[in-house]
């Protein structure tokens, strides 16, 4: 029979440690934080957060989302994880590992603010998350969407060890996202072993804070 203990023990970790960086589930009070790190990042991440016309996206439009993020992480289904540094508590950005990639697949998505890119920590994000799917999630792929013009991402893509499989014409993954073309790259669990994410150092936690092996 299986226990309440050992059905727990199997869930998806909430939190994430890398040599630089603390991934967690995102809580209420990180609204503030997300706010900042996309505001301070101005233009750099219009792409994922467009100006409305009142501005910026405020705070209690923040909070808001942070509470569906969390609503779908508890539940088992797409999961958004912040990154932080972990002396600072300063959000850096965001990555997430989403369900819409069909049966034994997830797609991995992310963003990263401005005044920290350049230094390797948005790739120690990502890196994380891959590891993630294919040693706690046992995917067989991993999928990762980019705009032709998205370069950094691209990019990311590439350094991750993903494999551009071609372009999308016309494609909307999501009632938020604009419409148009898209660039497609896989990763597949028989190519994870060769990538840099295989060799990061990192410790899982469970939503008790307790470690998972």
């Amino acid at each position: 029979m299986t226990t309440l203990a050992g059905t727990l023990a199997t869930r998806p970790p909430y939190r994430l440690r890398t040599p630089r960086l603390l991934l967690r589930c995102m809580e209420p009070s990180d609204a503030a934080l997300r706010k900042d790190a996309v505001d301070s990042s101005g233009a750099f991440l219009e792409q994922f957060f467009p100006l409305t016309p009142e501005g910026r996206m405020s705070l209690d439009a923040h909070a808001a989302q942070i509470r569906k993020l969390r609503g779908s992480f508890d539940l088992d289904q797409d999961r958004a994880h912040g990154a932080f540094e972990p002396e600072t508590g300063r959000m850096l950005g965001e990555g997430g590992l989403l369900k819409r990639a069909g049966i034994e697949a997830l797609e991995i998505a992310y963003w990263f603010r401005h005044d920290a890119t350049g230094q390797g920590l948005a790739t120690e994000m990502a890196s994380a998350l891959v590891k993630t799917a294919f040693e706690f999630d046992k995917v067989k792929r991993l999928d990762l969407f980019c705009a032709p013009d998205n370069e950094r991402s691209a990019a990311m893509a590439r350094r991750l060890g993903f494999t551009f499989e071609g372009r999308l014409r016309d494609r909307q993954l999501a009632p938020h996202h604009p419409r148009g073309d898209l660039l497609s790259f896989t990763l597949l669990a028989s190519e994870y072993p060769q990538t840099r994410a295989h060799q990061l150092p990192l410790e899982a936690f469970d939503f008790l804070g307790r470690r998972i092996a």
